[in-house]
């Protein structure tokens, strides 16, 4: 299936987004004393799991994309904030 935008695109444009890649800000604050975790392992995981404006009935004019299935790789809540970078080795100590 051809989608409407391309990975690099949707990474540049979505920054909201939350993967063990990327680590938006909002997810460095605290919630009820915990923090929200990524829901998916890699940018590409979160890509093939979002639907894009002009996608599945996803208007064109909409500004959202709606990301689904997350993978929870490390549960959905973590004890400290995520280290603000994607070596995967560095995320034991945040489980």
């Amino acid at each position: 299936m051809k989608r409407a935008i391309s990975l690099a695109t949707a990474k540049a444009q979505y920054q909201q987004r939350y993967a063990m890649e990327h680590i938006p800000a909002w997810a460095r604050k605290p919630c009820n004393g915990q923090f929200y975790a990524p829901g998916y392992v890699s940018d590409a995981e979160w890509y093939e799991n979002t639907i894009f404006p002009g996608e599945k009935g996803k208007p064109r004019d909409d500004d959202h994309c709606e990301s689904r299935n997350q993978s929870w790789p490390l549960g959905q809540w973590l004890k400290q904030p995520a280290p603000p970078y994607a070596a995967p080795h560095m995320w034991a100590a945040h489980k």
